[in-house]
């Protein structure tokens, strides 16, 4: 993802962006779009009523200092939170669910990489 130029005035004329933040290559892990993963909170999105149950994808950069996990901090280590999707991510959980144990361990500890 490439943010965008130096210069740009976003939200409204409220920022502009800086020659520092302008035309940067950046890897949040993330796609920022809103998914059903069985956690929703029932509150209507941007978008209507069929977004009353998903979620906005957060980054999962800077991922190694957080403690509190999924949107409502409810979680506290990341096989559980990968294990509390459902929705849209029924299939990555059973593709993770199918890992072996090293396997689990390492993408953990590229997740706590990030």
């Amino acid at each position: 993802m490439t943010t965008l130029p130096a210069g740009t005035v976003i939200n409204r004329g409220a920022f502009t962006v800086p020659a520092a933040l302008g035309d940067k290559t950046i890897h949040p892990f993330s796609d920022f779009l809103l998914h059903n993963v069985g956690t929703g909170d029932g509150i209507v999105q941007n978008g209507g009523q069929s977004t009353r149950n998903k979620l906005r994808t957060a980054p999962l950069w800077g991922m190694r200092t957080r403690g509190r996990l999924m949107h409502d901090g409810a979680t506290v280590n990341r096989n559980d939170a990968i294990l509390r999707h459902a929705g849209e991510a029924t299939s990555v959980i059973n593709s993770y669910r199918n890992l072996t144990t090293t396997q689990k361990n390492q993408l953990i500890t590229f997740l706590n990489s990030l």
